[in-house]
């Protein structure tokens, strides 16, 4: 959550947001924060018919530009909030009845877009995925904590290899 705007740190510079919570969610929101913009991939095809054919409707535009309020319309999900409900299916489509498919997002890194913000958080980066041992199982899929751009088993299989933190 927001906790300050236009956050004065010395006489160096000034940031826009600070936010607390380095975990999953708050690593989400300083990625997209950075200027990475979800756009449909050029080859994207979606599992939901309606939903796909709403993507289709403005490949051009990034997410972000979209209506979201629109394109949640009749989705659902594990949260009664219709965006995440959007992000989830869009992330991992059809995950939830234990499925694999591509995700149609596209990552694009856009600087302009960036603003400058801070992230604060008790621990290291990561939050919940650091207590996790290799034999630790999960009530949700694996693939279900994942953020966009880093695949769990890959930062597993680093976190094992290195021992040392990630980030």
């Amino acid at each position: 959550s927001v906790s300050a705007q236009n956050f004065h740190i010395g006489l160096t510079f000034v940031l826009s947001l600070c936010f607390l919570g380095n975990g999953p969610s708050g690593i989400c929101l300083s990625y997209l924060l950075s200027g990475h913009t979800p756009y449909l991939s050029p080859e994207a095809w979606h599992p939901n018919p309606l939903l796909n054919s709403k993507l289709a409707e403005q490949p051009h535009l990034s997410l972000l530009e979209q209506d979201l309020e629109y394109l949640c319309e009749g989705l659902e999900g594990r949260s009664s909030n219709p965006v995440a409900v959007l992000f989830d299916a869009l992330l991992l489509p059809d995950s939830d009845f234990g499925l694999d498919h591509t995700s149609p997002l596209e990552w694009r890194h856009e600087p302009e877009r960036a603003i400058p913000h801070l992230v604060l958080g008790k621990g290291p980066p990561g939050g919940a995925w650091h207590a996790m041992e290799g034999s630790m199982l999960t009530l949700s899929l694996a693939n279900w904590m994942e953020l966009p751009g880093l695949k769990l088993k890959d930062w597993m299989r680093e976190k094992r290899r290195s021992d040392t933190d990630f980030f």
